[in-house]
C-alpha cells in the first residue's frame, strides 16, 4: 500500500516542482507582463540578496592610507554610525553586548538585458543610467551618511568583479545615487574591453563600502536567458 502510494505522488511532484519555475523563463521578452518584471527584478540569476559583514572601526593611519582624513567624523561612510543605521543598535554598555546582525542589501546586475527591459516594464525611476559599454553591477539599500562627501577613489580601490584563476576586473568608476530614506544606490562599472563568458563559471562581486563588507557570487550558467548569456 505504501510502495503504491508512494509511487502515485511521484509524478504529482514532478509537476508541482515544474510549476514553480517563473513564467518569464518561457516567453519572450516583449511578452512580459508586469509580474514577470516583478519577479526578475526581485529573484532572478541577476538579483540577489547579499549578506553584509560589518568591519571593525579603521586606526587613522589605515584611514590616512584611504585617503580618508578626520577625527571622529571622517570622510564619507567612515564618519557614520553604521552599527546603529544597520541594526538599531545604540552605544550603550547593554547595547554592545547585543549581535550586530545587519540586513542583506540588494545586488543587481544593470547591464543585462532582462533586467533592464523589466526596470522599463515596471515603470522604475531609481535605476542607473549610463552611456557607453560596461558591465554595470549596483548594490542598493546602502545606508548613506546624509550631508557629507563620500570618497568615490576609495569605493573604486576596494571593488571588484572575481573569477576563479583570472585576474580580478577592476571598475571604471563609481558612481552613488541617493534613493530615499537615507540611503543610496552604489553603482559599479566595470570594462566590457575584458570578455566575461560562460566559461567564467562564476563571477563574484567582492565591495568595500565604508565600514561594509559585500561579497555576492553570481553563476554564468544560469544568467542566460534563451539561450544567451546575459551580462
Amino acid at each position: 500500500m505504501n510502495r503504491l502510494t508512494k509511487s502515485c505522488l511521484l509524478p504529482l511532484s514532478v509537476v508541482l516542482l515544474m510549476g514553480t519555475e517563473p513564467s518569464w523563463t518561457s516567453k519572450p521578452i516583449a511578452q512580459w507582463t508586469l509580474g514577470d518584471a516583478k519577479q526578475v527584478l526581485s529573484n532572478s540569476p541577476w538579483v540577489k540578496r547579499a549578506t553584509v559583514q560589518l568591519l571593525p572601526k579603521r586606526n587613522e593611519a589605515s584611514r590616512r592610507d584611504g585617503g580618508l582624513m578626520g577625527g571622529g567624523q571622517g570622510t564619507g561612510f567612515e564618519g557614520f554610525s553604521l552599527t546603529s543605521a544597520l541594526t538599531g543598535i545604540g552605544h550603550s554598555s547593554q547595547s554592545k553586548t547585543r549581535s550586530k546582525k545587519t540586513p542583506p542589501v540588494m545586488v543587481r546586475w544593470e547591464s543585462a538585458a532582462p533586467v533592464r527591459t523589466a526596470e522599463s516594464k515596471a515603470e522604475e525611476t531609481d535605476i542607473p543610467d549610463w552611456e557607453g559599454d560596461f558591465y554595470v553591477v549596483a548594490v542598493y539599500n546602502v545606508p548613506s551618511p546624509a550631508g557629507e562627501a563620500t570618497n568615490k577613489t576609495e569605493l573604486k580601490r576596494t571593488a571588484s568583479l572575481q573569477r576563479d584563476g583570472k585576474k580580478e576586473l577592476k571598475p571604471d568608476r563609481v558612481e552613488l545615487e541617493p534613493s530615499g530614506n537615507n540611503f543610496v544606490t552604489v553603482v559599479y562599472y566595470f570594462p566590457r574591453s575584458e570578455e566575461i563568458s560562460k566559461e567564467d563559471k562564476r563571477i563574484e562581486l567582492v565591495a568595500q563600502i565604508g565600514r561594509l563588507l559585500v561579497s555576492q557570487s553570481f553563476h554564468t550558467e544560469e544568467m542566460r536567458f534563451q539561450g544567451k548569456l546575459e551580462l
